[in-house]
């Protein structure tokens, strides 16, 4: 058999093992191995040695992440025998090739179609990434995308004088990332009204009145800080201060 050291350019990890958390960070990473090496040999044949010492754990380690790998459906395992004698261990991969939380029938990409790392141009499998992957983004975030883009987006461009577009795909995503964390148009204002109020006045902080940044990380801690509020000019003795 030919020589084979591991995968040296990337491992290949579908997004359905990736995030399965029935599984540990070794198992994931054993995947990537297992299906790399398929699809340059044809077969699996490393040992459970070499896996060990590829991934940096020990043989026990690498004898339960192949069992979970095979409880969750993802490879098949068979021993090859000559009369009584185990010669060999076939690893392939498992027949669990759909989704079922999603109700999707979309396989995981064939083995032995291509060498490890080539980028295949095929149309019908981008369509259907692109497809199973916003079906999976809207089930799990638990509500469709009827984000407020437009009434936020105007709120804001009234408010510091711009021209935002609600059309903005990174403009989008940070407003669909906020509402997926249960805030609501309201906190969105509060947060434009905050910061209009504490930086609206200082040339070096109002070029910051963005999307970018009111609807970022620090989203929240926008939101609860207190607003500045213009004082009302005092008089004292015949003084305005």
């Amino acid at each position: 058999m030919a020589e084979y050291e591991g995968a040296n350019l990337f491992l290949n990890i579908p997004v359905r093992v990736a995030h399965d958390n029935r599984l540990k960070d070794k198992d994931k990473l054993l995947y990537g191995e297992i299906y790399a090496m398929l699809n340059v040999t044809n077969s699996f044949f490393m040992s459970n040695a070499k896996l060990a010492e590829r991934l940096n754990c020990s043989e026990p380690t690498i004898k339960r992440s192949l069992a979970r790998l095979e409880e969750c459906g993802f490879i098949q395992r068979n021993n090859v025998y000559e009369g009584k004698q185990i010669v060999r261990r076939d690893i392939s991969l498992g027949r669990l090739n759909y989704d079922t939380r999603v109700g999707s029938t979309v396989t995981l990409p064939p083995v032995h179609e291509r060498p490890e790392g080539r980028v295949i141009s095929d149309p019908d499998n981008r369509t259907i990434n692109r497809a199973s992957n916003r079906t999976e983004e809207d089930i799990l975030s638990g509500k469709p995308d009827h984000a407020p883009y437009q009434e936020i987006l105007d709120y804001l461009n009234s408010k510091v004088g711009t021209s935002y577009r609600a059309s903005s795909k990174a403009t989008q995503r940070l407003i669909k990332a906020r509402s997926n964390e249960g805030f609501e148009v309201d906190d969105f204002k509060r947060v434009i009204d905050n910061k209009v109020a504490s930086w609206g006045k200082d040339p070096k902080m109002s070029q910051y009145l963005r999307p970018t940044t009111l609807f970022g990380p620090k989203f929240e801690a926008y939101l609860n800080e207190q607003a500045v509020i213009d004082q009302p000019t005092k008089r004292a003795k015949g003084y305005t201060f």
